[in-house]
């Protein structure tokens, strides 16, 4: 598949060391006299491991810094303000000037090339074009390679279904969670008239049982991207060789650490992405902690890019649930359940406590044949709890229920219910 950017995307290792560090040194430099940074940083430093010692950026400083002291241009410059939602009360922002969205284009332009995607498709966006930056991460670099966009959003999942037969979209972009759910209500004769070939997703976990159920079932083939509101652009994607997601490090100086010593981790282990911006004009972040989980994959990719892959985002540290003394994340819970069905489904985690003592309740959507068949029901239960004590070290409570009970989501799926 065709490299967009070849010189930029296969630059020698030495080179784009050399590059971060000046970039990184313009940041400095740039965000010395911002109200938050003034006198926490250096005005440069002389290599890439002397930027390692500087101080972190966490998600509770950008509440703190609310509402512009991050903010290093004049606010006249400003042309979009972007948002999380806030549940603390106090919403992380995420500014944006013509240059940025210049910028933004750019990048994301790099990462949907990875894909294949020209100005020969179609993609229908079902992520929401509000405060949130997904859709318009989905705009900018879907019209920047010349395809057609269509701004369907979230949710209405029978819209959705006759916007597909009828426009013709062979790219869609999606949580993985909606499309799971999209992918469960299609039946299979609406599916021959569904032009889908290639599915974009992001804003939660994909896991590799989902990839390649929708492969061989749907004949869908999905490809993981990973961004955040902070950034207002995506930070990495897959390319056809599906083995990681490239970091654009043109645009992102990328580290790992240990998130309970914060010293650096050695290429392949994992740990917290840290992240940093070298080229954004509103809102540079320095070493702000994603809090998700991943490696640096050691291999250079075959496809030819000399940017690194990290593995794909399986969990947050914010994600993890306790249960009795033990660590378990959403995730690890959903690949068991991939392993035993051969469909799209839906699950929801309930948390019970009895005593001081956690209990786990996993209810799983399945079709109404199976739950009518009592044999083939108990065997399925008995698989999935098995696998799942393999996996979590904690026996659950499996409930089967009917398609279409867990009420659908319209952007990222809340898999988990403390009660």
């Amino acid at each position: 598949m065709k490299i967009l950017y070849k010189k930029k995307e296969t630059l020698p290792i030495e080179e784009l060391k050399n590059y971060q560090l000046k970039q990184i040194n313009k940041i400095l430099s740039k965000v010395k006299n911002t109200p938050y940074y003034k006198n926490k940083l250096p005005d440069r430093v002389e290599s890439l491991s002397e930027f390692s010692q500087l101080s972190f950026l966490s998600k509770n400083d950008l509440r703190d810094a609310f509402p512009y002291q991050l903010l290093s241009c004049p606010k006249e410059k400003l042309v979009r303000i972007n948002a999380s939602s806030g549940t603390t009360g106090i919403p992380t922002l995420s500014y944006s000037t013509e240059k940025d969205l210049i910028l933004y284009t750019e990048n994301e332009k790099l990462h949907y090339s990875h894909t294949g995607l020209s100005s020969k498709d179609i993609i229908q966006c079902m992520i929401g074009f509000n405060l949130f930056t997904a859709g318009w991460g989905c705009y900018h670099g879907a019209m920047g390679l010349g395809a057609s966009v269509i701004p369907s959003g979230p949710g209405n999942t029978q819209r959705q279904i006759t916007l597909l037969k009828q426009l013709k979209a062979n790219y869609c972009f999606s949580t993985p969670g909606y499309l799971q759910h999209l992918l469960e209500v299609i039946s299979e004769n609406e599916w021959k008239d569904i032009s889908l070939k290639i599915a974009l997703t992001g804003g939660e976990p994909l896991t590799k049982e989902f990839q390649q159920l929708a492969k061989e079932k749907y004949n869908l083939e999905i490809y993981n991207f990973y961004g955040m509101t902070e950034f207002a652009t995506h930070i990495a994607s897959e390319c056809h060789m599906h083995s990681g997601l490239h970091i654009n490090e043109d645009y992102f100086y990328p580290e790992i650490v240990d998130p309970d010593t914060n010293k650096i981790l050695p290429v392949g282990e994992y740990g917290e992405l840290v992240l940093t911006n070298l080229k954004r004009e509103a809102m540079p972040l320095i070493r702000y902690r994603t809090r998700d989980i991943t490696r640096i994959i050691p291999e250079q990719c075959p496809c030819g890019r000399t940017h690194i892959k990290i593995e794909p985002i399986t969990h947050r540290i914010d994600d993890m649930i306790i249960i009795n003394g033990v660590n378990i994340y959403p995730s690890q819970i959903e690949e068991c359940i991939y392993k035993h069905l051969n469909s799209a489904t839906n699950y929801l985690i309930h948390i019970t406590t009895d005593k001081a003592i956690k209990k786990l309740t996993v209810d799983i959507e399945i079709q109404d044949e199976i739950i009518n068949n009592k044999s083939k029901l108990i065997n399925l239960e008995k698989s999935i709890v098995e696998s799942l004590k393999a996996s979590i070290t904690i026996t659950p409570k499996i409930k089967f229920i009917p398609l279409k009970t867990i009420p659908e989501n319209r952007g990222k799926s809340k898999r988990i219910l403390f009660e």
